[in-house]
């Protein structure tokens, strides 16, 4: 029932709720949104999606109609905390409570409550609503250097580390590896949630590894193909992580079938956990690694080292025991 437009006439629907389209797509921040309105997606590359597959993954929403008003839950499928934002762009003679305006955190595999909508007057009313949500919890910041500079760049607070760039991580990558595109990469790094990323060029089917300890969030490996056509970038494989001081791990363009972990797994660091592939956005077979954390606007890429060596672009890095 995600951002599906609901017209409401004495507390009635008026058109089919299946006959609504619903557009997906993902901003400059890494925050999903839903929306009934293809042209204000038109940016943002939006995919059509059917009702059945925007209940199937990450968070999504339902509206309870009853003679006292319109009740909304939010269902967070993610195993990890995600964070829930509503608009409603169009509101005629509605009530919404204050608390349905302001960002709300759904715990992992959580259903929660969140509000009802009532007339404001007797007689007619009507609403048009939306959502977006972003993994993870808003981290409280702190600061620590950025590496190759003097200045300071926000960072989750509890992250430590005897290395200039943030944390230490061990390789996702097994042996010896290139880096083929860095920290702001003008490629394609060039957002905050990937201003930070590494592209590592690997053969198709590259063992992966857990950087650090944590819980598998969120885990898709059933796309095939790849290139540079927008159609490609909804059809990315990838494997989140959620680690214990709340940043998350993200491998993408996995290889088809080749996650080796459960949703809500337990990993640890040095485990093997996928295959690199070449699906979805991508120019060639590689690993797509960034650690990022949700600061309450978005998903936010954060800088670190792989076992103590900075990740420059064209340097080869060599996996250590």
């Amino acid at each position: 029932m995600s951002a599906l437009r609901l017209y409401l006439l004495a507390l009635a629907w008026l058109p089919p709720m299946s006959d609504a389209n619903i557009y997906r797509y993902q901003d400059a921040g890494g925050v999903t949104h839903y929306t009934d309105s293809y042209m204000g997606s038109l940016d943002h590359q939006p995919e059509l999606w059917a009702r059945d597959e925007v209940d199937e993954e990450g968070v999504s929403l339902r509206v309870v109609e009853k003679a006292d008003g319109h009740y909304f839950f939010a269902l967070n499928r993610l195993f990890g905390p995600a964070t829930l934002t509503l608009r409603f762009p169009q509101q005629d003679n509605v009530l919404i409570p204050h608390r349905m305006l302001q960002a709300i955190v759904l715990a992992p595999r959580e259903e929660k409550f969140i509000g009802k909508l009532v007339p404001a007057l007797p007689g007619e009313w009507r609403y048009d609503y939306g959502f977006a949500y972003t993994p993870g919890e808003r981290l409280l910041l702190a600061s620590f250097n950025r590496p190759g500079s003097h200045r300071q760049l926000p960072a989750p607070r509890g992250l430590y580390s005897s290395q200039p760039g943030g944390l230490d991580l061990l390789s996702p990558v097994a042996g010896r590896y290139r880096i083929s595109q860095g920290f702001n990469g003008r490629f394609s790094h060039n957002r905050p949630a990937n201003r930070y990323a590494l592209d590592i060029a690997l053969p198709v089917g590259t063992p992966l590894l857990a950087t650090r300890d944590g819980v598998v969030m969120d885990a898709v490996d059933h796309h095939s193909g790849g290139g540079l056509k927008q159609e490609y970038r909804a059809r990315t494989n990838y494997l989140r992580l959620l680690h214990d001081d709340g940043t998350m791990s993200l491998y993408a363009h996995l290889h088809t079938g080749s996650i080796l972990v459960k949703k809500g797994q337990r990993v640890t660091a040095g485990q093997r956990v996928a295959a690199s592939g070449n699906t979805g956005f991508s120019s060639g077979p590689h690993l797509h690694f960034a650690l990022q954390i949700n600061n309450g606007k978005g998903l936010e890429s954060i800088p670190f080292t792989l076992q103590g060596r900075y990740p420059e672009a064209g340097n080869w890095l060599l996996a250590r025991d």
